[in-house]
């Protein structure tokens, strides 16, 4: 039995144990457990030229036949050499009847998708003993550190070339969403054309404010002081699925910049000039609002922020269950400039 840490996750998806016919992926952001599910699919698909069905069952299919998930797992494929099975793991979904089928011989790999889970949960448990089975703990640990594989992936797979400075500016324009992430990436390829080097123009062309849209929204609502605006576009970003973390990625970003431009304008130069120098350049309207909040804020002020957002983002990884509270108190904070 090995017991995998969050750490562990992304290079076990990346490179699947042959000997694992069951994975368990869960954490508290759907999204980012969806894509790490959909990665290690693909990954356990694309282990030998066999031919591989792959088949998606969730509550609504085991409602109609409560033994749909015995069949699957313990018959041959008609259609192909190898077959996996994508579970979401719904009130129909009995971890007692998982545990009956790993004691015998699977014909099919299974991959179950699960909410957070505690370590007293039977499910998990069951995952976790199992010589066979893996459970990947699914975290997010900062939006960059997360999306910029995605990045990597989709350009390298249409041939596109990206340079550094372009690459962090599209990890500021993309949100938490991986598999929105993901579909942007494959659009920005196919705009720039293979054997091309994305730009930062192609970045704004195709990509815009789609991603990063209400995370600057929110952080800059934020750092303006307007509390409602704030608390406002967390709810349309949790909805939009990026959860908490985009939301404190974003501010972390942007009191960073707030920092440094304070520290310049501290020393002399004008606010203008200051976030005129920033690299890559940002958008019009954000360098507005941090001239204007250059009014507002102070180097040590900013600083102070930044570590209530580093306090709140550990937090929150600590309570998933509460994230969403502790981000709208962290909101109201910064919002008072406290």
């Amino acid at each position: 039995m090995v017991a995998y840490k969050a750490a562990q996750c992304a290079s076990f998806v990346r490179s699947p144990d042959k000997r694992i016919m069951a994975a368990l992926v869960y954490g508290p952001e759907a999204a980012l457990v969806a894509e790490r599910a959909r990665e290690l699919t693909q990954n356990i698909a694309a282990r030998d030229d066999s031919e591989v069905e792959i088949i998606r069952l969730d509550d609504n299919d085991f409602s109609q036949n409560p033994d749909r998930l015995a069949i699957e797992l313990q018959t041959l494929s008609m259609f192909a050499a190898r077959r996996i099975v994508r579970v979401k793991a719904e009130r129909r979904l009995q971890a007692e009847d998982l545990e009956t089928l790993f004691a015998g011989d699977l014909a099919a790999t299974l991959i179950v998708e699960a909410g957070n889970l505690r370590p007293s949960s039977k499910l998990r448990k069951i995952f976790e003993a199992s010589d066979r089975a893996a459970a990947l703990p699914c975290y997010a640990d900062g939006a960059g550190r997360d999306v910029a594989p995605v990045i990597e992936r989709e350009l390298a797979a249409n041939s596109v070339r990206i340079s550094g400075e372009a690459r962090v500016y599209l990890m500021s324009r993309l949100g938490g969403d991986l598999a929105s992430a993901r579909s942007e990436c494959a659009k920005l390829a196919t705009y720039a054309g293979a054997g091309n080097e994305v730009s930062i123009a192609d970045i704004d062309a195709v990509i815009g404010d789609l991603g990063a849209g209400m995370a600057d929204a929110l952080a800059t609502a934020t750092a303006g002081g307007r509390t409602r605006d704030a608390l406002r576009q967390l709810d349309k970003l949790i909805a939009g699925g990026q959860g908490t973390q985009g939301a404190l990625a974003a501010l972390s970003r942007h009191f960073q910049r707030l920092h440094r431009a304070c520290a310049l304008v501290e020393s002399g130069v004008p606010a203008k000039t200051a976030i005129g120098k920033f690299k890559p350049p940002l958008q019009f309207k954000l360098r507005d609002a941090l001239v204007a909040q250059c009014r507002k804020w102070s180097r040590n002020g900013a600083a102070h922020a930044l570590y209530h957002i580093h306090d709140a983002t550990r937090r929150t990884r600590l309570n998933p269950a509460l994230d969403a509270e502790l981000t709208q108190r962290l909101l109201i904070v910064l919002s008072r400039g406290k």
